[in-house]
């Protein structure tokens, strides 16, 4: 597949899913040399092969090709391209190779009219604007915005029938109402209400412009509170108007649950799930047509394995034996306020630098009488290593896992001297143990506050739930500095490589 990266932006373009039948697309470019050009389309924010031409006497035809109607690119020589809009005409155009937009004219096309029209348009403006820096010329960058404004409201949000309109609209912010410009909350509150009245997310053509994707990104990043229920409720709500058939349905869908399957912000995982529950699962009655049937299984089985491990719930019951293998120790009878699953390998090489930062904090805490307790649960299948690890640096706190006996004759542990549970027993698979350390922080009632944590979140985390200072914090956040001054060294020699 062909990406273009992108070099500029042009903050208006366009759309299309729809099939078209042959359209002539010719272009005359001044400077332009016998040469292979390019046409590519977008989908999303990125710009993907669609056909090869070759230029003559400065001129380049595409034609013979059924083309979806969408935001194209003549992509020269250098990767130098200009942007154009397919739709159910065709199109003549004319420009310069050192200067694209400022010298274009479009010979044919009703819709590049309107979009290049509307483009030179807030350039003029824009340089009006320059020119009116100072308080005493407040009157007139009024005057320039109501221009602006009305421009847009006659040539674009009253004039949706060309595709140009449409997508030009999509970049027009909603008007807030005099009475209420002044009262910040009720301002937010409208333009959250009226984000999408100038997006169409019936028309399964918008998905062919990076217009609809920083739409989307910026409402789901900037415009929401980031709280997974509220984040599932509005993807819901966009989505549901949508055609469930269309690019446009898979785009949005796709991008929603591929963005927070792989967010960094603890409890964003709640969003994967809720979008992997409506959209993909159960695999006999999944709406995402575009997933082969072995890869929804491994998403569902995903979803499903997270879900009991989100912010909120319950953590899963372990009892599990200590060092001697024959104390075992149910967490769940733990009296504290706070208790801190620790599911690490003495083998494990993040392992090795956070168990000692975990041991000071630990001390820490409890000097300071935080009614907490650490509950490490060794992952390793060689308990040697584990005891011996547990035994020389002196850990304090209480050591489980299971033990090669109690794996192998888990029916006589489990019904006969029911001292554990088979979920116990199988504590990687019941907590989704993939790589270690993983770490819970739980309350009073075992319930989950928090999860992927290191040393430093947590002492963040317990410092603002006790409103205390934990002096090792300062430490922990200079070791991390450091970390990062190593990291980005390390990357910028081998960008200098």
């Amino acid at each position: 597949m062909f990406i273009i990266k992108r070099t500029f932006i042009i903050l208006f373009i366009f759309i299309a899913a729809n099939v078209f039948g042959q359209q002539n697309l010719n272009f005359k470019i001044s400077g332009l040399k016998d040469t292979t050009v390019f046409l590519a389309r977008y989908f999303g924010e990125k710009l993907y092969y669609a056909d090869t031409a070759y230029s003559k006497n400065e001129t380049v035809i595409f034609d013979k090709k059924k083309l979806t109607g969408g935001i194209y690119a003549v992509v020269c020589p250098n990767s130098k391209y200009f942007e154009f809009i397919v739709a159910d005409e065709d199109v003549i155009m004319e420009t310069d190779i050192n200067d694209f937009n400022g010298k274009m004219k479009v010979v044919k096309s009703e819709n590049n009219k309107v979009f290049y029209d509307y483009i030179m348009f807030l350039g003029s403006m824009k340089n009006k604007a320059m020119s009116l820096q100072g308080e005493n010329n407040e009157k007139k960058r009024n005057e320039l915005d109501l221009e602006v404004k009305s421009y847009q409201k006659n040539n674009i949000t009253n004039n949706k029938n060309l595709l140009a309109a449409k997508v030009l609209a999509m970049s027009i912010d909603p008007e807030i109402p005099d009475e209420i410009k002044e009262n910040d909350s009720l301002k937010y509150r409208y333009y959250l209400d009226h984000y999408w009245d100038n997006i169409d997310v019936t028309d399964n053509r918008i998905v062919h412009t990076p217009v609809y994707h920083k739409k989307l990104d910026f409402f789901f990043k900037k415009m929401i509170p980031q709280i997974p229920d509220t984040i599932c409720n509005y993807a819901h709500k966009v989505i549901e108007k949508m055609d469930p058939k269309s690019e446009l349905f898979k785009y949005t869908v796709h991008h929603l649950t591929y963005k927070y399957e792989t967010s960094n912000i603890m409890g964003m995982d709640a969003v994967f799930v809720c979008m992997a529950k409506k959209y993909y699962c159960p695999v006999n009655d999944s709406k995402a047509y575009w997933i082969d049937s072995t890869k929804l299984v491994d998403l569902c089985e995903k979803a499903n394995k997270t879900y009991p491990l989100l912010i909120g719930k319950k953590a899963p019951r372990l009892i599990l034996a200590d060092t001697s293998e024959s104390n075992w120790i149910d967490f769940y009878k733990l009296p504290n306020k706070y208790n801190l699953l620790i599911f690490w390998d003495p083998d494990c090489g993040h392992c090795k630098k956070e168990i000692p930062k975990m041991i000071e904090l630990y001390k820490e805490l409890k000097e300071k009488n935080i009614d907490i307790e650490f509950i490490a649960i060794s992952t390793n299948l060689e308990n040697k290593k584990w005891i011996k690890y547990v035994k020389e640096n002196k850990l304090q706190w209480i050591n489980i896992s299971d033990f090669p006996d109690a794996n192998e004759n888990a029916k006589f542990y489990i019904y006969e001297k029911r001292v554990t549970t088979l979920k116990s027993l199988n504590f990687r698979l019941t907590y989704d143990i993939f790589s270690t350390p993983q770490v819970y922080l739980l309350d009073n009632e075992k319930k989950i506050i928090g999860k992927k944590l290191n040393t430093l979140s947590l002492a963040k985390m317990l410092e603002h739930q006790e409103n205390i200072d934990i002096q090792y914090l300062e430490v922990l956040e200079e070791e991390s500095e450091k970390e990062k001054k190593r990291i980005e060294n390390s990357k910028k020699n081998n960008n200098e490589d």
